[in-house]
């Protein structure tokens, strides 16, 4: 309302002063609103989203069956596909190599309860003493999981280890893989002995200065032809119990099977043959029959 007149507004040099602050405060007002409309500095999403970021998986169980649906009797293999992550991994051979990795098996009916095994099934994982820089380590036979890896392994028949009844089951593994930070490559035993002689004669007063070191070189020389001639042998790996560095506990998907029960013909129904196919049978018989004559030349000669 103040300027609704403005343009026939005659300034004065009295108004002059008034018409300035007038001025001054419209300014002031104006940048006061645009100060209340500046918009808030956005989050940082990439922050956000690492700090819900869920952890890579050391590694993944992918459990699976050939079918769904099987006979009473029929046999129910399983296939269990160990994916790794992106490290590798010093694991136990028991877990990823061999039947312990299905050690830990549930199966669930169609109403949730826990089917209980018939036998449980097991598998050894015995400790080994392995020498190692001339010490004795105590050690459990190990796998080297690369990162990226597969690992396969097959149950032949679950229904070896549970009494599957006529239903629907759900089948669920998992494993409690453990980590271990060392390894110690198992030596051929040839150089095992080598190394032992190696060692006794090193430690032989008898021999000094020129000969000695004849004799070590010459088991030196062994070794390397031993270790030449198995170099593309496959080598065991012991992982030392001390160096365990943890446990991770691993779950694989659920899996159905269904056994069906078995189908009998229904009770008193006996399959006959008509008489004309008797009559037929007997007469081919009878047709097919030597005679009693021919009979007799037979037995005679």
């Amino acid at each position: 309302m103040i300027f609704s007149n403005i343009g026939n507004l005659k300034i004065t040099p009295k108004l002059v002063p008034l018409f300035l602050l007038l001025s001054v405060v419209t300014i002031i007002g104006c940048i006061g609103s645009l100060q209340t409309t500046t918009p808030q500095p956005e989050t940082d999403e990439a922050t956000s989203a690492a700090e819900t970021e869920t952890p890579t998986a050391l590694a993944e169980l992918q459990l699976s069956t050939p079918k769904t649906n099987y006979a009473t009797k029929e046999a129910i293999p399983l296939e269990l596909n160990i994916q790794n992550g992106k490290f590798d991994l010093l694991v136990p051979s028991f877990s990823v190599a061999t039947k312990g990795a299905f050690t830990q098996i549930t199966v669930n009916d169609a109403n949730g309860q826990i089917v209980n095994p018939k036998h449980p099934i097991t598998q050894e994982n015995p400790q080994k003493y392995v020498q190692s820089d001339g010490k004795t380590v105590r050690c459990i036979h190990g796998f080297e999981l690369k990162a990226s890896a597969n690992q396969e392994l097959k149950l032949k028949d679950i229904q070896r280890y549970y009494l599957l009844q006529p239903g629907t089951y759900t089948v669920t593994l998992s494993i409690e893989l453990e980590v271990y930070t060392e390894s110690i490559t198992e030596e051929h035993p040839e150089i095992r002995e080598l190394k032992q002689d190696m060692a006794r004669i090193q430690n032989d007063p008898n021999l000094q200065g020129a000969a000695k070191q004849d004799a070590l070189s010459y088991y030196q020389e062994q070794i390397k032809f031993i270790q030449e001639r198995h170099k593309d042998a496959v080598k065991d790996i012991y992982l030392p119990v001390k160096s365990l560095r943890g446990k991770a506990s691993l779950t694989s998907n659920s899996i159905t099977v269904t056994v069906e029960p078995e189908t009998e013909p229904p009770t008193g129904q006996i399959q006959h043959k008509a008489p004309s196919q008797i009559n037929t049978i007997e007469s081919r018989d009878n047709a097919d029959r030597p005679s009693g004559r021919f009979t007799e030349i037979l037995y005679h000669f």
